[in-house]
Order: C-alpha cells, then structure tokens, then sequence
C-alpha cells in the first residue's frame, strides 16, 4: 500500500436485522472512520417475515389452522424459510417442506430466485435508497472509494450485490468471508488489547457524529 495515499473502503454489512453501510480509510497501522448511515431496521429478518406471513397465511386458508400463533410451528416454518433463502443464493430454485407443520399437516412449497426477488422487491428499494443516503450524508465521493467490501450472510442475495455494483459502480470484493468477518475482528481487537498478547500496534480513529 501506498504510505502516502489512503485507500478508501465501503463496507456494506447487511445482516439479519440491521443494515449499515460504513466508509474508512486506510493507511499502514493506521484506520479512521469516514462516516456511516444505517437503517436499524432493515435485515433478512424483515425478508424471513415477510414469507412467513404469505407462507401461514396460505397454510390457514388451506388447512383451517394457523402455524403463525403456535410457536413451535412458527419457528420450523422460520427455519425452513431462511435454508430456502439461502439456498436461492447459489441455485435458481428451491423448496420448503416441513412435514406435520401443525395438526400433522405438511406445508410444501417450490420458490424460485425470480419470484423471491419480485416479494422481496420494497425491500430492494429501501436497500437502494439507504446507499445512496450513505454517500450524501458522508460525502463520499465514487471515485474516491477503492473497495466495496460485504458483511452479513444477506449480502449474499444476488439481488442486493447486483444494487451495490449499480450504486458503487465496481464488483464488491471478496477478501473477507461475510459471515465470519465479524467475530474474527472482535477476537484481533481482544488480542491487541490483552497483555497476554503481543500483536502489531494499529490505530483506529471513530467517528462519533
């Protein structure tokens, strides 16, 4: 890296209730938070949910029993439908099957990536917007950004990376793995502050506004 010129990075941490979008520059030893812009209620919870409403909904109207108010019920359908979501990830389509979901009646259900992506479409126009309100509110110009980097198992919709290369215009990196990056910075920052660790110095400068 170049000691004299910052690398600026965007990381986009979409997880399972929070979205954020953080910039930082980087210099050896040294990274100070630019500025960050979040919709504290946005995650793939509010995706899961949404499904578990049309999935209980069509259940009841079948069956004449709601797997929404029992809770045991409404946890398996919760389960299922997030291993379908992340399975629409990689394939184009997916099933759900949860067998005696409620008074022994199963629920089985074919989705595909297309009609995912059509129910979760207000979702994607909210994600669009709180992106684009981050480079307004930090000042951030494209130019300027480096990388684009992800956190949170959501960002691994292909929906949500095809808006971030549209916005940020360049393909996210994969340096970090988006699930586990997390806790691996929690377990380096705890090293760095233990005496019982000896690890290379590294200045972090926040932003609090």
């Amino acid at each position: 890296m170049n000691a004299d010129k910052a690398r600026i990075v965007t990381f986009v941490d979409f997880g399972h209730s929070k979205l954020t979008v953080t910039f930082a520059s980087f210099l050896p030893g040294k990274m100070k938070i630019i500025g960050t812009h979040s919709d504290k209620n946005m995650g793939a919870r509010q995706i899961d949910l949404l499904l578990t409403e049309l999935l209980g909904g069509n259940f009841e109207k079948k069956y004449g029993c709601d797997p929404r108010t029992n809770t045991r019920a409404r946890l398996r359908l919760l389960d299922s439908i997030e291993k379908m979501r992340k399975l629409l990830t990689g394939n184009k389509e997916a099933d759900i099957s949860c067998e005696s979901l409620l008074e022994d009646e199963d629920l089985k259900q074919h989705f595909t990536r297309e009609e995912l992506e059509e129910l979760i479409g207000p979702f994607m126009e909210r994600f669009t917007k709180c992106l684009k309100e981050s480079l307004e509110k930090t000042g951030v110009n494209l130019p300027d950004i480096d990388f684009v980097e992800l956190v949170g198992e959501a960002t691994r919709i292909p929906c949500c990376i095809e808006v971030i290369k549209d916005i940020f215009g360049k393909e996210p990196s994969r340096t970090l793995n988006s699930t586990d990056c997390i806790s691996r910075g929690c377990a380096l920052q705890a090293a760095m502050l233990s005496p019982n660790y000896q690890v290379a110095g590294f200045e972090v400068e926040e932003n609090n506004q």
